[in-house]
């Protein structure tokens, strides 16, 4: 009686936690929408990742300190005109006193000595009432202002980093775990083999695995689509601090701007007999008057081009280079798929795709669920031999490295606006650093490391047509990377990043090594008219060379 009763109690269990599970998923696929953005802003596309923020809250930071400086003198300036008036009105009431009884026409001279001490003391008294009134009160306000609104867009976007890293942090933990017991199951599969003589040995164990492997999957894809939740909402909370802080200088400078106009005026007025003393100082300021707010706004650059960083997941099935069953391996990936099908299914049926279109500042979570199915779906194709491939927008942008403890991470880096070729891509670690990366950096591509791919690259060659003719594309097998091939160069590239080399047409090069289905690394060995060579080595597009014959 009371084993049944504990089977009863363990089985209600289990469906009150798969109820729960689904409830969770589904709550997690409806917040995932897209976030509305602002069109009208200068900075958000430039700024708009972690390390960019940081970078321009120091630089708002430092200005506004800048103008506490400038509050600073000027209080200091309009003590020292207080203080030189007090001191004036003193010395003109002596010389008064003592010119008071004076008869002499050469004497009364200095009556009109201590008038021209009363007019500059009242000239110094002014000017220090209107330093104080026109630029220094108002200056400090919005300097007291915008230190608060720095400080709470700095809180507000570094909580939000920090609940993005958490939750990277806890879907690795998810997927060395699901790692761990694919692992196990694949050694009690083997041992079942080994022993066909007594199956059952090892048939409950079996079974415990894969219903465990079965939730951990599941577990773990929808972790990775509530880990893209966390990153649009970051992107979005981002977005937002760079606003504020760009709205934080567009206020420093008009208001610094109309302080110095006001500064200019007062000195135009003071008279004319100063006015030649200050013209060239007021000719400086005109600049300052007439200058645009907007071009300062536009030189303000990062030092790196801002992306996504977009974590995808990455199954214990798609690494060939773990030893597997094809057959197992296969099964895995054919379950997975199928779940991102029903779901694509779902929400197709529900024309929850009509609000999910993705625009030039991210993609949508339609097209990252598709992506994820394009993914799989491909590593499919590869344990059948690498036919009939795909194609997918996206799959220029995914990079393939390995996280803290070892394992395979598949990454999409993808422009916040567009391709900005002027500026070095981010690295490609998994620590966000407080320092800024150089611009002159050579090793963002180094944590790269190719997972095995039998079958995935063939030796055939087919022709893709391109504006003005048709163009030859050659994919090269395993080879490559065992023994030295040489290729003909059939189209000039210019390189963009300092790991990369200039080919020009007709040059024969030497491969060395390859990067993916995309990119190869070698130097150039000859040149057409036989001219100087360049020894360096450096990665260049495959498209660009052909097998020399």
């Amino acid at each position: 009686m009371n084993a049944r009763m504990s089977k009863l109690r363990r089985s209600i269990s289990r469906s009150v936690f798969q109820l729960n599970s689904s409830l969770s998923r589904q709550n997690s696929l409806n917040g995932l929408v897209d976030l509305p953005t602002m069109s009208n802003t200068t900075l958000v596309d430039k700024f708009a990742t972690p390390t960019n923020f940081r970078q321009l809250r120091d630089v708002i930071r430092n200005n506004n300190e800048l103008l506490a400086e400038v509050v600073a003198a000027f209080e200091e300036k309009a003590a020292l005109d207080f203080h030189y008036s007090k001191t004036l009105k003193k010395i003109s009431i002596r010389l008064h006193k003592l010119t008071q009884s004076v008869e002499s026409g050469i004497d009364k001279g200095w009556t009109n000595v201590a008038e021209q001490f009363d007019i500059h003391a009242t000239i110094h008294s002014n000017l220090g009432s209107a330093l104080t009134e026109d630029i220094i009160q108002p200056l400090r306000s919005i300097h007291t202002s915008q230190q608060k609104t720095i400080r709470a867009a700095d809180n507000f976007v570094e909580r939000e980093i920090r609940k993005l890293k958490d939750k990277k942090e806890e879907t690795q933990k998810m997927k060395r775990s699901l790692y761990v017991l694919s692992k196990e199951l694949e050694k009690t599969e083997n041992a079942a083999e080994r022993e066909k003589m007594a199956p059952e040995k090892y048939a409950l164990r079996r079974k415990k695995y894969k219903e465990q492997m079965i939730r951990s999957e599941d577990d773990y894809v929808w972790q990775t689509v509530d880990l893209e939740k966390q990153r649009r909402m970051t992107e979005n909370v981002l977005r937002k601090g760079v606003e504020s802080m760009e709205s934080v200088e567009r206020q420093r400078l008009a208001h610094c701007q109309t302080a110095l106009g006001r500064y200019k005026r007062k000195i135009e007025n003071l008279g004319p007999n100063l006015r030649q003393m200050f013209e060239r100082h007021s000719n400086n300021l005109e600049l300052a008057v007439d200058s645009v707010p907007e071009d300062y706004i536009q030189t303000i650059q990062p030092s790196t081009s801002a992306v996504n960083h977009i974590t995808l997941i990455d199954l214990h099935a798609e690494n060939f280079g773990e030893v597997m069953s094809s057959t197992r391996r296969r099964q895995n990936l054919e379950r997975v798929s199928d779940v991102l099908d029903s779901e694509l299914k779902r929400m197709y049926n529900n024309q929850t795709a009509d609000v999910m279109v993705s625009n030039s500042k991210q993609i949508s979570v339609l097209e990252f669920i598709e992506y994820l199915y394009y993914k799989i779906n491909d590593s499919i194709n590869i344990v059948d031999g690498g036919q009939n491939r795909g194609f997918h927008r996206l799959a220029r942008f995914q990079h393939k490295i390995k996280d803290k403890s070892g394992l395979a991470m598949t990454i999409l880096t993808i422009p916040l606006t567009g391709e900005n070729n002027s500026l070095p891509p981010p690295s490609l670690s998994l620590e966000e650093s407080t320092a800024y990366p150089s611009p002159h950096g050579s090793n963002d591509y180094e944590e790269y490391e190719k997972i095995s791919d039998d079958g995935f690259y063939s030796t055939a060659t087919t022709n893709t047509s391109s504006s003005g003719g048709a163009r030859t594309t050659t994919t090269f097998n395993e080879s490559i990377s065992n023994s030295p091939t040489i290729c003909r160069v059939l189209y000039d590239f210019e390189p963009k990043h300092s790991d990369e080399i200039q080919i020009r047409e007709g040059q024969c090069v030497l491969v060395e090594d390859r990067i993916g289905e995309d990119w190869l690394i070698g130097h150039v060995i000859s040149q057409p008219d036989n001219s100087s060579i360049d020894p360096r080595s450096g990665r260049f597009p495959t498209t660009y060379v052909s097998l020399r014959q």
